[in-house]
Parts: structure tokens; C-alpha cells; sequence
């Protein structure tokens, strides 16, 4: 199932499972979405007002009611960061830890063709380091599908950060199936490699592929991806406990890695870990991601370049590898990825 059938399956199912299951945003209604036609007195098309509308969902969630904000562009969430960071994160501090306010919001994220330096941001940051949050992103279509799932037995306000980069990709997973608890990361690769590459969200695929690449040039790598970061703590020792087991690690950052998600990995890695790790970053350059297709075509990691520098890092000289094309670089193409998961394991 591709990555944005399982968010709109996984809102159906919700929206079916529970009256107190309600969709608002800008657009939930519209006749090429299919919500409202089936559960008109649960979505909610709301103005353009997103202050408004997101504290409305904030009081809701108060209320016992499982509210899930769409919001298309995290630049338009930023207008109601007071509702979000300021009230939904803090409630329950503020009510002596009882009183729950359950609301989540799904946020669009990352890049895009043609959006440039005003719609390509992702805010990671903030999000983790608002407090009371519990932080989703998925990086495959069954972590989408149980994202969602989870709003209607999640007692934590919520984000979901989706990187619309991943839209189209295609992963097959029976939905039926009895859905497990949510996983904090996922992994592929042994124990046997020495090198690791720690990423999350639209990197994982991306070095799922130059895995593949560097198998095929005798260079052997795991892979982990960072998925999942409650509020309690952001990242568990059992995910530290993995990486200590690795002499070389890449930081794969589709965002820029200054103060970033792996830039605080990196600093609870080396705060806990007695023994030293070499580290290497490949990430994005510390400005926004450019409008012109020329300059943006080097701006994000992808398996091509991670493959070259991994390559590069390891044998002292070039890969020889075919460049990617212009839609592989610029566009949101449909991508199989379940032969890349076929031997993950998921980290609870």
C-alpha cells in the first residue's frame, strides 16, 4: 500500500472506530478526499485560521474527544505554535498530571519539487524539545498506517511530522493483521558490520538503496532509523545499546545536522558511551533548500551520494555509479520499497 492510501485507511478506520474520532483541517472535506461523504459529523473544514482551528482541537482534547489536525505545510503550523507547544504540551503539567488533552497534529514536512526556501522546512527541533510532546516519523507505510492507529489509545498529545517526500512509496503489509505496539526505530543489517548508519524519516529508504550499492562494492553496512520519540525519552538506551556495537557511524540528515535530531543523538551517544565512536556526518548544507533545479539537485542526501561518500570514506577513491535522473532527484516517484524491508528489525 502506498505511503499516503495507509494515512487516509488508517483516518477511516479511526473515524469508523470511534464517535469521538474527529479530522479538521483545511481540505478534509474536499470530494478527492474520502472522509467526509461517509462521516459528516466527524470532519471538520475548518477557515483559514489555523490558530483558531488547532485550539478548537486543543479544548476538544480536553474533552476526552481524539482530534487530528491536518496541517499541509509545517510553515502554516507555525501560526499556531502557542496552541501546540504552549497548551496541548503542557496541559497535563499544568493539572497535576491528570487531567489528560489527547489532540494530534499531522504536520507536512521536507522537501518538495519547486517549493524552495519558504515550504521546504521541517522544524525538527522545536517539536523535540517541546515538552509533553510525543514525537512521530514515519519513515515507511506501515509506520504511517500505525501512527494514526495509535491517536485513539495515546494518552500523550501528539506530531506527527510526515515527510511528503515519501508519499508514493509503495510497501506491502497485511493491514488485518493485529497491529503491535508502536516500535521506536527499525533496523537492517548485523552485528558482524562495523559501519552504521543512523537516519529517520525520507533518509531511511534513501540508505536502505546505497546499502544495497556498497553491498554490491564489498563495503557492508546496517542500517537504523529513528522513528518514534516519547516524551519520557526521546531516545531509549536499547536503541543506544545498538549503536555502541558499531566503530563508524554516517549520520544520514536529509535536514541540516547542525542542531538537529542526530546532532542530539549524537551528543546523548558520546554523553553515555565510554568508548570512542568515529562519527561522520552527510547531511544537508546549513541553509534552505534552493528553488532552482540546478542548485537544489545537490542540496538533499540521497543514495547516490550517500553510497559515494561511504565509498569514498572507506577505499580512498571514487565509485563509479550512474547518476540519478532528473525526476529520481526533483520528483516524488512511486518506489517499491518492500525488498529493502524484507529483513527489518523493529526496535520496541
Amino acid at each position: 500500500m502506498i505511503f499516503g492510501e495507509c494515512i487516509n485507511t488508517a483516518i477511516i478506520k479511526n473515524l469508523n472506530d470511534s464517535k469521538k474520532f474527529l479530522l479538521m483541517g483545511l481540505g478534509v472535506s474536499y470530494e478527492n478526499k474520502p472522509f467526509f461523504k461517509k462521516f459528516p459529523k466527524q470532519v471538520i473544514e475548518t477557515p483559514v485560521s489555523e490558530l483558531s482551528f488547532t485550539g478548537m482541537a486543543v479544548g476538544l482534547g480536553s474533552q476526552g474527544f481524539r482530534t487530528l489536525v491536518d496541517h499541509g505545510r509545517v510553515e502554516f503550523s507555525i501560526l499556531a505554535f502557542d496552541q501546540i507547544l504552549t497548551q496541548a504540551a503542557r496541559w497535563n503539567f499544568m493539572f497535576g498530571g491528570n487531567y489528560n488533552c489527547t489532540p494530534c497534529f499531522k504536520i507536512c514536512i521536507g522537501r518538495q519539487w519547486g517549493n524552495g526556501p519558504q515550504h521546504t522546512g521541517t522544524y525538527h527541533s522545536i517539536f523535540m524539545q517541546s515538552l509533553g510532546l510525543d514525537i512521530f516519523i514515519p519513515s515507511t507505510p506501515y509506520e504511517a498506517f500505525i501512527h494514526i492507529l495509535n491517536i485513539l489509545k495515546n494518552k500523550n498529545p501528539s506530531v506527527i511530522l510526515e515527510h511528503r517526500w515519501l508519499y508514493l512509496n509503495n510497501q506491502d503489509f497485511n493491514i488485518k493483521n493485529n497491529i503491535r505496539k508502536i516500535h521506536k526505530a527499525s533496523f537492517v543489517g548485523s552485528k558482524k558490520d562495523k559501519i552504521l548508519i543512523v537516519t529517520y524519516g525520507d533518509g531511511y529508504i534513501e540508505s536502505l538503496k546505497a546499502k544495497e550499492k556498497l553491498q554490491d562494492e564489498g563495503i557492508e553496512v546496517s542500517v537504523i532509523s529513528l522513528s518514534f520519540f516519547p516524551k519520557e525519552q526521546r531516545i531509549s538506551n536499547t536503541i543506544l545499546n545498538k549503536v555502541y556495537n558499531y566503530e563508524k557511524i554516517f549520520y544520514v540528515d536529509t535536514s541540516p545536522y547542525n542542531f538537529g535530531i542526530l546532532n542530539a543523538f549524537s551528543g546523548i551517544l558520546n554523553n553515555k558511551n565510554k568508548r570512542k565512536i568515529i562519527e561522520k556526518i552527510i547531511s544537508c548544507p546549513f541553509w534552505p533548500c534552493p528553488t532552482s533545479p540546478k542548485l537544489a539537485e545537490k542540496y538533499y542526501p540521497d543514495a547516490h551520494s550517500i553510497s559515494k561518500i561511504i565509498y569514498k570514506d572507506e577505499k580512498n577513491k571514487k565509485l563509479k555509479i550512474k547518476k540519478p535522473s532528473f525526476d529520481e532527484i526533483h520528483k516524488v516517484t512511486k518506489v517499491d520499497i518492500t525488498k529493502y524491508l524484507s529483513n527489518e528489525e523493529l526496535i520496541f
